[in-house]
């Protein structure tokens, strides 16, 4: 997303002074910490963005100045032919609402078994109505999952920066442990990210697609066949935010009510490895979070989740 608000506020130069482009840049900072990814507007996400804007104790007139300056920021990439939900008349009813606190409702932050599988088999052509995609993207879906990386920082990856270690377990027993190294992380930090594959069939496409790659290159290269002839294409952020905005428009349609976007990927990641009880500490190190805290929030969600599921079925 931060290359698309990199380009509007290059627009906006070009009209404005730089006094008011400053102060639209700092608006969008909010949300650019918000999400990695470009959200649809539901209801129910502007209410979600509402909370979280309120949880930095924002004055209510920046809250407001907030989401104006999004609006128009949805608008102007309506202008340039992407087309994403921005529910204008909730957002006015949220603000008009003197109990907005009480209309607010938590936005499920991770992905459960049933619905990670639902979207890999979509993209396998297994869903019904749903027309199978180019294996690259069932590819990168998992190395999302199983990585927690950034659509942004998962495009970039090389050959070069998986590392397989083997390690002797307690019993004399030889282990696997899979890393990778992001050399152009958020913040221009450089760090290692565990890949944790939460299935032993995920490790082998691994496997197979690195032995057919040299040392230096890009992890998401892929082949097109087209009747006299194979092109060979790289993956980039845009266009692989696009195919989940185009494949979540396909599941909706199908009468899916699923958002499909990377971030949810990440979280999928942090929750899994909470639960399976990797220190907090070394999660938020893998995951690129500059606060601990930021970690701690996905996981404390999803604990909650957990424990009102476990609450409904005994009652």
């Amino acid at each position: 997303m931060e290359h698309f608000i990199d380009a509007y506020i290059s627009e906006l130069r070009k009209a404005r002074d730089e006094k008011t482009v400053e102060k639209k840049s700092y608006l969008l900072k909010h949300f650019l910490e918000y999400s990695d990814d470009l959200p649809s507007f539901s209801r129910r996400e502007i209410f979600s963005f509402y909370e979280y804007l309120k949880g930095k104790n924002l004055k209510d007139t920046t809250i407001r100045d907030v989401f104006k300056e999004v609006r128009l920021f949805y608008e102007w990439l309506s202008e340039q032919g992407i087309e994403i939900e921005f529910d204008q008349k909730a957002l006015r009813k949220l603000f008009q609402s003197k109990k907005a606190q009480e209309a607010l409702k938590s936005k499920k932050k991770y992905y459960s078994d049933e619905e990670i599988n639902l979207i890999l088999n979509a993209i396998r052509g297994a869903v019904e109505g749903v027309p199978a995609k180019h294996p690259i993207y069932y590819v990168l879906t998992i190395f999302l999952l199983c990585s927690g990386l950034r659509i942004s920082e998962a495009v970039k990856v090389r050959k070069k920066d998986f590392e397989v270690k083997r390690i002797l377990t307690e019993e004399g027993k030889e282990k696997e442990v899979w890393f990778v190294k992001v050399r152009e992380g958020k913040f221009s930090k450089e760090r290692k990210a565990l890949i944790y594959f939460f299935k032993p069939e995920w490790k082998k496409i691994f496997e197979e697609k690195l032995k057919r790659l040299k040392p230096d290159d890009l992890f998401f290269t892929y082949s097109v066949k087209y009747p006299k002839s194979v092109k060979t294409y790289t993956l980039t952020d845009r266009t692989a935010k696009w195919f989940y905005w185009k494949l979540e428009k396909e599941l909706r349609e199908k009468g899916y009510d699923l958002e499909v976007n990377a971030h949810r990927f990440r979280n999928t990641y942090i929750t899994k490895l909470a639960t399976k009880g990797f220190p907090v500490n070394l999660i938020a190190e893998w995951s690129g979070h500059s606060r601990i805290s930021t970690t701690m929030d996905v996981y404390m969600e999803a604990e909650k989740e957990r424990q009102m599921e476990v609450i409904l079925e005994k009652i």
